[in-house]
């Protein structure tokens, strides 16, 4: 997994710029070594820190581990809400969550990620799934309000955001094609299409 190349999103109280250093270099670590082969000396190389400064923040590499789960789901959530907030229009705002869950996903899984360290991973997919929905949740709230106010009656939410969860984290075990993904990018556009269609509503590009 390598941060380096991925925007970081601060969490709620921003972390140092050694201790972001740190834990750039342990995802990078964990992705070449795997969760339980790691040492604070491959964490100490791959973050190119003293071994005096990785101590003094870290006691160990479960505090490090413990640390790592934390800084890729607060980076997760920051990031989603922040791609939909850039947007005011309901179908932008869908059209940015895909687009960033999608990328944030393709840049945190480099290929067999899960082969190297499948209990570390499935571990934090399982204890943060609920946040990360609750994330994706919040960013497309909006976004339900106007198509519930185009088909009439509320749509179930959570199964919604879960579905749309669910569905991006099974392309970590079964990598999506190019087709898969343009079908995930373009869902927003589909989604409110169906749905203006079930309404009886007409485009207004249709309209005559």
């Amino acid at each position: 997994m390598d941060m380096a190349t991925t925007p970081v999103s601060a969490p709620a109280e921003p972390l140092s710029p050694s201790v972001i250093k740190i834990l750039e270099g342990a995802i990078r670590a964990i992705g070449a070594r795997g969760a339980r082969r790691l040492s604070m000396s491959d964490v100490i190389e791959a973050s190119g820190v003293s071994r005096g400064t990785l101590y003094k923040y870290f006691s160990d590499k479960n505090d490090v581990l413990s640390a790592v789960s934390e800084f890729v789901s607060v980076n997760f959530e920051n990031g989603v809400r922040e791609a939909a907030a850039a947007h005011r229009d309901p179908i932008e705002r869908f059209r940015a969550v895909m687009l960033f869950y999608s990328a944030y996903t393709q840049d945190q899984a480099p290929a067999r990620v899960l082969e190297f360290e499948p209990a570390f991973h499935l571990e934090f997919f399982r204890t943060h799934f609920t946040r990360h929905k609750m994330a994706v949740g919040d960013a497309l709230a909006q976004t339900f309000d106007h198509l519930d106010g185009l088909c009439r009656v509320a749509l179930d939410r959570d199964v919604v955001v879960e579905s749309l969860v669910r569905m991006q984290l099974s392309t970590l075990i079964v990598p999506a094609d190019p087709r898969w993904t343009g079908q995930w990018d373009a869902a927003a556009e589909d989604i409110t299409s169906w749905i203006m269609t079930l309404a009886g509503i007409v485009p207004p590009e249709q309209e005559t």
